[in-house]
């Protein structure tokens, strides 16, 4: 149980348990010896109104143009949208889904280049539970309860499918989702993936995350080595990212960290059915060339893009080479 984290479980979590279960598993069976793994189905939710964000933001407006959308009893979802308004829209939404302690914003300047490179298509950026303006319950805060959490808010927003576009733990989260519900997932787009924590960053990650103070300093020197980039960034932007990132509450940071210790979704991996495409940065100095070998053996058909010279970030440090190469795997 992670620091700071209560035993009782909030009205999203009952899912987890057995009981959840007897109404909405739903059963795969593949592989060796007919495997069978029950996953919990995903449940509708009400819709809100709709509001989008017309045209390319700056930070402040990407601020004005938060909203929350209900994923549960007392729980809400944080989103932005961009591109065409519902009514509007033509083929796929698009869904985009953050890393770990960022939250929509991160999607801030490559979504601008990609609504313009996707005419037509509605484009959606949420934060995940417990990071952004997202509710952040005492628990659950494994891929599983995470990908429940995108599901819900997709539902409250009307969107039956999508393309998800996720990056890190985003990235692991939209697998989940595209393993357990792959009616839900149209394509699949993975930034900066891995099947599961490689070593070094995990020891990192444990060296530094058990022992942060509850109000946490955006300037302090882990915050701003969590944050770090190969290549020059929007000072502005990255400000806003880590003052944001040293807001997400503690057990939030250890709720996800224990998970994504204990996470391998290779099993999962057969069970994808959408076309994946796989972007990753040579310099990541969290997930290096051994999660892409990892990669290339869960979803040996997936396309790959390398791109030199680039971090873990890539999305921020190329916007617009990124937002043309999704639009152009999303368009095929």
């Amino acid at each position: 149980m992670a620091a700071g984290q209560s035993r009782g479980r909030d009205p999203m979590a009952g899912w987890c348990d057995n009981g959840g279960w007897q109404r909405s598993a739903r059963r795969f069976e593949r592989g060796a010896g007919g495997m069978r793994l029950a996953f919990a189905a995903l449940v509708a939710a009400a819709a809100l109104p709709f509001a989008a964000l017309a045209g390319p933001p700056d930070q402040a407006g990407w601020d004005a143009a938060r909203k929350t959308v209900s994923v549960g009893p007392e729980l809400v979802a944080g989103y932005v949208e961009l591109g065409a308004p519902p009514a509007e829209a033509e083929g796929v939404p698009v869904v985009l889904v953050h890393g770990y302690t960022d939250n929509s914003r991160s999607w801030s300047l490559m979504a601008p280049a990609l609504a313009e490179a996707l005419p037509g298509r509605r484009i959606v950026a949420i934060d995940l539970r417990g990071h952004g303006i997202s509710s952040a319950p005492d628990c659950c805060y494994g891929p599983a309860d995470l990908a429940y959490h995108v599901a819900k808010a997709m539902d409250g927003l009307e969107i039956g499918q999508a393309d998800l576009v996720g990056h890190s733990l985003g990235s692991i989260t939209s697998a989940y989702l595209a393993a357990t519900e792959p009616e839900r997932v149209n394509r699949l787009v993975l930034i900066s993936s891995t099947t599961r924590m490689p070593a070094e960053p995990t020891q990192w990650l444990w060296d530094n995350v058990p022992g942060l103070p509850e109000k946490i300093d955006p300037d302090s020197q882990f915050m701003r080595d969590w944050f770090s980039n190969p290549n020059p960034m929007p000072a502005e932007f990255l400000d806003r990212e880590r003052t944001e990132g040293a807001k997400v509450p503690h057990h939030v940071w250890m709720g996800v960290l224990q998970s994504l210790s204990a996470t391998d979704w290779t099993l999962l991996a057969p069970w994808i059915e959408a076309p994946v495409a796989v972007l990753w940065g040579d310099q990541d100095p969290l997930f290096g060339k051994e999660t892409q070998d990892w990669l290339q053996d869960a979803l040996p058909d997936a396309t790959r893009l390398t791109y030199e010279g680039a971090g873990h970030n890539m999305f921020w440090e190329q916007p617009d080479k990124l937002a043309a190469d999704i639009a152009a795997f999303l368009q095929q």
